[in-house]
């Protein structure tokens, strides 16, 4: 392994090299900010950043999605209306985008063309650690009153935004409903408690200056890891990274993380509805149970449940779906079924929906969570 030279001001830490994806991996950490670069090293013209940031919602705001959103509408270098946008149009980008998760944030992009990297990191970098955040943009992307007839002020006040417009559509699903119901009560005491995404029902309760405030003490270096791939050397990029952001920041004095989640001693059992405009409430409810298990990171953990999911659930003859496809409770399983391993900690679900005419009708579930030692939250 040829161990490349890094820029003056990162310090190695590590290298490894991956013999069945033929790349190096190098990780390098900013000795001002703290910030890591985790550098994939491979003979590919294909050259990918991507910049990652813990973002961890306290509330149903949605101020990371709404955020997320704001931050590629101008910037201090690009002071103009959507240069994101613009960017996708006049590039020769082979990938483009950003996504909000539970408790992360990421803006990535690759291309084949050195010219066009160089211009879209030009771009990405100023747009998430000095973007302009104009309160015209909030109300755009995130929520504003208008009257439902433009040209009619005698017509009803109605909210807009493109995220609220976006999380009426994603919550208006049964399935939505159920899974934010189910995480809410399998994690009492953390950011996966609340939906990251937002609640339309909370989002307009987001002020400009909270979305500022979010923005200070989650977009910055110390928070933030830098990835690269492809055959552009760490140093060149890094020399990028230091010019154009990093000797502007000192480290965060503050840490920002997820606390795990509390268990409690027995099953809780929890009844909610979700909203429908038909009339015919027959086979509308669901019913899910749910497992907090071990954390995300812990390898061994996740294989063993990846493994027991398989095993129960894979397939029609798999001995948990074969109950679930033949139950008379209900007419399909549920489409929670399975392993989510994306948060700090596992959770494992199962359960049937359209349930029988018998079957209360209403979206409910029975989150069971062993091993707790902690008392039940209050």
């Amino acid at each position: 392994m040829n161990m490349p030279v890094s820029h003056p001001t990162f310090v190695h830490v590590r290298s490894e090299h991956i013999q069945s994806l033929d790349i190096d991996v190098h990780e390098y950490r900013h000795t001002a900010t703290g910030v890591p670069h985790v550098h994939l090293a491979a003979d590919n013209a294909e050259n990918v950043f991507m910049v990652g940031l813990r973002t961890i919602p306290t509330d149903s705001t949605g101020v990371a999605h709404i955020l997320e959103h704001t931050v590629l509408c101008g910037s201090e270098k690009y002071p103009v209306r959507d240069p994101f946008f613009m960017m996708i149009r006049r590039s020769l980008n082979t990938f483009m985008n950003a996504f909000t998760s539970s408790d992360w944030t990421a803006y990535p992009f690759a291309t084949q063309n050195r010219k066009d990297y160089f211009n879209l990191l030009d771009v990405y970098l100023d747009a998430v650690f000095f973007s302009r955040l104009h309160e015209l943009d909030f109300a755009q992307e995130g929520h504003r009153v208008e009257f439902e007839t433009p040209d009619d002020v005698n017509s009803d006040l109605v909210f807009k935004g493109v995220v609220f417009n976006e999380m009426k559509g994603a919550m208006s699903a049964p399935t939505s409903m159920l899974w934010q119901t189910l995480t809410k009560h399998l994690f009492p005491n953390n950011t996966y408690h609340f939906n990251s995404g937002g609640d339309p029902e909370h989002i307009p309760d987001l002020s400009y200056q909270q979305l500022k405030s979010f923005y200070d003490t989650h977009y910055h270096p110390s928070n933030a890891v830098l990835m690269t791939y492809g055959d552009i050397t760490p140093d060149v990029l890094q020399s990028r990274f230091e010019e154009q952001v990093l000797n502007r920041f000192e480290k965060l004095d503050r840490t920002v993380g997820v606390e795990p989640a509390k268990r409690y001693h027995s099953p809780l059992r929890v009844q909610e509805s979700f909203a429908t405009q038909e009339v015919d409430t027959t086979d509308k409810t669901h019913i899910v149970v749910g497992w907090l298990l071990g954390e995300s990171i812990d390898l061994d953990q996740r294989l063993r449940a990846h493994l027991l999911s398989s095993v129960l659930l894979d397939n029609s003859a798999s001995p948990l779906m074969r109950a679930l496809e033949q139950s008379d409770l209900g007419n399909a399983p549920s489409p929670l079924c399975g392993l989510e391993d994306s948060a700090r900690e596992m959770v494992f679900a199962c359960g049937l929906a359209e349930l029988m005419p018998s079957m209360m009708t209403s979206a409910a579930f029975l989150a069971g969570m062993p091993n707790g030692p902690e008392a039940p939250p209050e």
